[in-house]
């Protein structure tokens, strides 16, 4: 019972962090005030490795809807500029001498369905991997030698609806997330 315990233990806290990662995903669709947070997913391929941007430059917020990217080298600035100009759904980069800024485009009904596109999205991407964590808890809960049939039964039923719970609360952030944005 104790391996039992440790086992439902476990995936409450493996679904914590998912739930976290999830809303740290939501939160990085901006859409009111710009944050740096928006380039969290943006890297460019430098020395053969793929970086952040924040990793090879200051980033500053100008104003409510301006970001400042100062590049620590000048010669990466047009990989900046590139690199920006594919990932952007929310902003329009700019160059300005030696530096970028990004400017926060005014939300349209093509972007905001282009917003909704991408939480549901990054939503699918999570149940999946609940999903999978799922099955992964319930091939450990097999391997439990000493449970009973009416044990196990009742303990995948247990597993399942926690993570029904969990889809269901991811559900809820995400709609909220989406009436924000088709909020005018």
């Amino acid at each position: 019972m104790k391996e039992l315990l440790i086992l439902i233990n476990g995936l409450k806290s493996e679904i914590k962090n998912k739930i976290l990662g999830f809303k740290q995903k939501l939160f990085q669709i901006r859409i009111g005030k710009i944050n740096e947070s928006i380039l969290d997913d943006v890297t460019i391929d430098l020395y053969g490795k793929k970086v952040q941007i924040k990793t090879i430059s200051n980033i500053s917020i100008l104003d409510a809807r301006t970001l400042l990217i100062t590049p620590w080298e000048e010669k990466n600035i047009n990989i900046l500029y590139k690199a920006l100009l594919k990932n952007s759904i929310l902003y329009t980069p700019y160059k300005t001498g030696k530096v970028l800024k990004l400017k926060m485009a005014q939300l349209t009904e093509e972007t905001r369905k282009e917003l909704i596109k991408k939480i549901n999205f990054i939503l699918e991407i999570f149940k999946i991997n609940l999903r999978k964590l799922r099955k992964k808890t319930i091939k450990k809960l097999n391997k439990i030698n000493s449970l009973e049939k009416d044990c196990l039964k009742k303990n995948k039923i247990e597993i399942q609806n926690i993570i029904n719970d969990c889809i269901n609360y991811m559900k809820i952030i995400s709609n909220r997330k989406k009436k924000e944005i088709l909020t005018i």
